[in-house]
C-alpha cells in the first residue's frame, strides 16, 4: 500500500489529514480491532471495525468544525461517535454525533463503546487505564440520548385482538386456512381495522390518562422475548408537531380537597397543596412551532374524576400565571377534556387544543405523506 505524509494546516475549509494513507493507522484489523480489544478485552464482538484515526482524518478533510453535527446512518461499532469525542477533546469543540444502527450490536458494542469512551479516553483489556482529566471530562459528552424506533415485529406484538371464543374457533378451522381463506381475509380486512383498534401500537388514546405509563412490548436485542417498556409520549409529541423545545419543566404533584355548594356544584376546598405523592400530576413543555407560534404543552395525570381533574387544572393554570387570553402563548395543548377558556386565533383555529386529537391525526393521517 502507498502512503504519503503531508502536514496539515487548519484553514477556513477545515484541516487536511496528517496522512493520506497509513497501513497500520487506518487498518481495520490492526487499528480498529485493536481499539475494540482495548475497550472490551479480546472478544470477537464486531468484524472489521473502522479505525478511529481514519474517521478522525476523514472528518478533518470534510471540515468538521467544532460546532458541526456528524451523522452516520450505518454506525456499526460506533467509530464515528468515538472519533467525534476524540476531536472535541483535542480542540475543545462542541461537535455532536447522531448514530443510527439496526443490528443487535447496537446494544452489545456501539452503546457500551460510547459510554466507555465518555468515561475514559484510555482502556486496556476492558478496563480503564485512568480516569478522564478535568479538561477531558469538560470536553466530553454530557448526555447520550438513546431513541429506539418501534420495529415491525414490535407493532405486531402490540396488536391486541378482541374476539369471542366462537370467532376464534372459526378462524382456527381447516377450511379457513390458505391463501384467500377466511383467516387471511379476516386479518387484512377486519382485524387491523376493527378488532385491534385501541392497541398500544395503533395509538390507544385512552391510555393518555397517565402519560408516564404508556407502554409497548419491545423485543429484546438478540432474542424473541419481549418486555414491556414505557414509551416517551412527551418527546414523541414534540417531534410530531415539530416543536423546537425551549424548556421542559420538572413534574409537579398536588393534592386537593373538594366540596359541593347548595346547588351541588363542585368547588375546591382550600388551595392546591404541592405534595410529593399527590394524585394530580402536571408537566409542561414550552417551545416554538415551525411557523413561529409560541406553544405550551400541558401534560397531566387524570384520576378518572373529570369534575375534580378540571377544577384542579383551572386552579393550577391560574396559579402558574397562565391565561388563554394573553399573548404569552399562541397555542396551548392539554391532554384530556378540559374547561380552559378557548379563543379562535387569526387563522380561525382554536387556541386550546387536545393533545390526543393532534397526536392521532399526525400519526396516521396520510394526506401529504
Amino acid at each position: 500500500m502507498w502512503q504519503i505524509y503531508r502536514k496539515y494546516y487548519p484553514n477556513e475549509e477545515g484541516a487536511l489529514p496528517g496522512t493520506w494513507w497509513d497501513d497500520a493507522k487506518y487498518s481495520a484489523t490492526e487499528s480498529g480491532t485493536k481499539i475494540l480489544n482495548e475497550l472490551f478485552g479480546k472478544r470477537e464482538l464486531f468484524s472489521y471495525p473502522k479505525s478511529v484515526y481514519l474517521i478522525e482524518d476523514c472528518l478533518r478533510v470534510l471540515g468538521s468544525r467544532p460546532g458541526f453535527i456528524n451523522l452516520d446512518y450505518f454506525a456499526g461499532s460506533g467509530t464515528t461517535g468515538h472519533a467525534t469525542i476524540n476531536l472535541n477533546r483535542e480542540d475543545g469543540g462542541r461537535r455532536k454525533f447522531i448514530l443510527m444502527e439496526m443490528g443487535d450490536y447496537f446494544d452489545t458494542v456501539l452503546l457500551p463503546r460510547i459510554k466507555k469512551v465518555t468515561f475514559s479516553p484510555e482502556w486496556k483489556d476492558g478496563k480503564p487505564k485512568r480516569q478522564a482529566t478535568a479538561e477531558e471530562a469538560e470536553r466530553g459528552p454530557r448526555i447520550i440520548k438513546v431513541i429506539r424506533l418501534e420495529s415491525y415485529e414490535d407493532t405486531l406484538n402490540n396488536l391486541e385482538p378482541h374476539r369471542t371464543e366462537t370467532q376464534q374457533l372459526l378462524l382456527d378451522a381447516p377450511s379457513a386456512q390458505g391463501a384467500d381463506g377466511l383467516k387471511e381475509q379476516y386479518i387484512l380486512r377486519y382485524m387491523l381495522n376493527v378488532e385491534t383498534r385501541g392497541s398500544q401500537s395503533l395509538l390507544n388514546v385512552q391510555a393518555f390518562t397517565d402519560p408516564t405509563a404508556y407502554s409497548l412490548k419491545v423485543k429484546r436485542p438478540g432474542s424473541d422475548e419481549s418486555r414491556e417498556v414505557n414509551a416517551d409520549l412527551l418527546e414523541t409529541f414534540n417531534w410530531l408537531i415539530g416543536l423546537t423545545v425551549r424548556h421542559i419543566a420538572a413534574p409537579q404533584t398536588f393534592s386537593a380537597s373538594f366540596e359541593r355548594d347548595s346547588e351541588q356544584r363542585l368547588h375546591l376546598k382550600g388551595r392546591l397543596k404541592q405534595e410529593v405523592d399527590g394524585p394530580h400530576w402536571f408537566r409542561t413543555v414550552s417551545g416554538t412551532m415551525p411557523d413561529g407560534r409560541r406553544t405550551l404543552v400541558i401534560w397531566r395525570k387524570l384520576t378518572g374524576q373529570p369534575e375534580q381533574d378540571n377544577l384542579v387544572l383551572d386552579e393550577w393554570f391560574t396559579k402558574q400565571g397562565y391565561s388563554a387570553k394573553d399573548s404569552e402563548f399562541d397555542l396551548i395543548y392539554v391532554n384530556g377534556g378540559n374547561n380552559l377558556e378557548n379563543l379562535k386565533t387569526t387563522d380561525d383555529l382554536w387556541k386550546v387544543r387536545l393533545i390526543e386529537e393532534d397526536f392521532h391525526r399526525l400519526m396516521f393521517e396520510m394526506e401529504g405523506a
